[in-house]
């Protein structure tokens, strides 16, 4: 019975040794962020809206389309703060002394048939040193035509609110 017990617990422990040894290696994350302190600056859009096809002249309805992309930032804003949960970085305010600001720009937007294109760039400059990175990332919607500008528009921002690379654009700070 004591041979049965050692044999069983020797190839668990063989077992457990063999699993932690053949684990595939993560890559280093693409902007190492360990123990610092981030700086998530609101969503800058160098984009030219109003030049959209169909772009409404009606400064409330312009608003009405423009909570779509500051609830795009507050978005990306909780993702930050729900991946901070893991321990690698800490989320702080401008004024918390911050070693690292984090800027998201949508670069440009067009509409293309039913297709809403608007890029974004992500720059992270560690503020010690001055160290920058910064990517590009394509960034797209659809919506099927509409008669209606205004409806059209709001169906392209929230198909691009659904789509926006958030998690994508965190996983950057990640190993994997």
């Amino acid at each position: 019975m004591k041979k049965v017990i050692f044999s069983v617990t020797l190839l668990f422990s063989l077992s457990c040794v063999h699993q932690v040894h053949n684990r595939p290696e993560l890559e280093p994350a693409t902007i190492p962020v360990e123990n610092e302190r981030l700086y998530l600056a609101p969503l800058v859009v160098e984009a030219s809206l109003e030049n959209l096809s169909g772009w409404p002249q009606d400064p409330t309805r312009q608003k009405i389309l423009l909570k779509t992309v500051n609830d795009i930032w507050n978005r990306l804003k909780g993702e930050f703060r729900r991946c901070e949960k893991l321990g690698l970085y800490e989320m702080v305010e401008d004024t918390q002394n911050p070693s690292m600001r984090i800027s998201v720009t949508i670069i440009s937007a067009e509409i293309v048939d039913d297709t809403l294109r608007m890029p974004v760039r992500l720059q992270a400059e560690r503020l010690p040193d001055g160290q920058k990175f910064i990517y590009s990332i394509p960034a797209l919607a659809t919506a099927p035509s509409h008669e209606n500008d205004f409806h059209f528009l709001g169906l392209l921002l929230g198909d691009y609110k659904r789509n926006f690379p958030g998690k994508l654009l965190v996983s950057f700070f990640y190993p994997h």
